[in-house]
């Protein structure tokens, strides 16, 4: 398994990028979904409220059957400044990685914070990232062609038993299926326990800010639910980074994040990466 140190701000609070400033007015709060019925149960709204706040509500449903930066309140989101810790997650076999240090929720236990911390390491190098699949590769012959890389030595795991493990230790079992032993997955099992993947690089949003997140809250069936809050601009005048000013974010959109127990601690069940 990679290592884990989790350190914090001095005054334990959340940083933005100093080219980002702290949007102090508030911002427009929005959430993304497949149906008004499901942001208003999320919110405790109407679906008639929900359409007079995004009078163009017809005209943004995607075609991919998604509302993106649906707008859910009318007044203005104040940010929240809980206080958060850094994981720093350190694999030196690994060749291949980019960011290291994450922001999670102070509250979180040092074990829940280091498998949030893993989950958006694995996430954004390996999983949908800045990369998706293994690094470095080779390319794998007389496979499913949409799994058509296969890792070598460098990677963060060679063998399907250890990187198996690792996605144990890390996520809830459904989140385990879904990135390793799905069609739609980034991973497969190959011939004799080694690791096929897809191949893929991807952009970011230029208009990203920063993320947050709320305060994590205890469910029920002893879950942790709370959200993460990406920050973006969307003025029309801003173009890019290329500024002289810090950029204020005048956009958060809500993300879920849940955590559930296990016997053998708690494991990330949902969780998507901010940009």
């Amino acid at each position: 398994m990679p290592d884990c140190s989790i350190s914090a701000p001095a005054d334990g609070k959340p940083r933005l990028d100093k080219m980002v400033a702290w949007p102090e007015e508030g911002v427009t709060l929005c959430y993304t979904c497949q149906t008004l019925e499901e942001a208003a149960e999320a919110f405790d709204t109407t679906v008639d409220e929900l359409k007079a706040l995004n009078p163009d509500w017809e005209e943004n449903f995607a075609r991919d059957g998604y509302f993106y930066q649906l707008k859910v309140q009318a007044e203005p989101y104040i940010l929240p400044q809980n206080d958060v810790v850094w994981v720093k997650v350190d694999a030196p076999w690994a060749e291949c990685g980019y960011k290291t240090v994450y922001e999670v929720p102070a509250s979180l236990d040092r074990q829940a914070a280091a498998a949030m911390g893993m989950a958006d390491y694995f996430q954004q190098n390996f999983c949908g990232g800045l990369h998706a699949g293994s690094l470095p590769y080779e390319s794998a012959e007389g496979v499913d062609p949409r799994f058509s890389v296969r890792a070598v030595d460098g990677a963060l795991y060679t063998k399907f038993s250890e990187f198996d493990n690792f996605l144990h230790a890390v996520y809830s079992d459904k989140r385990v299926k879904e990135i390793a032993y799905s069609e739609d997955g980034f991973y497969k099992e190959g011939p004799n326990d080694t690791i096929l993947s897809i191949d893929g690089d991807r952009g970011g949003n230029i208009a990203y800010c920063g993320y947050l997140f709320t305060e994590p809250e205890t469910q029920p069936d002893g879950s942790l639910k709370f959200w993460q809050i990406v920050l973006t601009c969307e003025d029309e005048n801003f173009h890019g980074w290329d500024v002289t000013e810090p950029v204020t974010p005048d956009t958060a959109t809500l993300r879920p994040v849940h955590l559930v127990p296990t016997e053998g601690g708690w494991r990330v069940d949902q969780l998507e990466l901010p940009n």
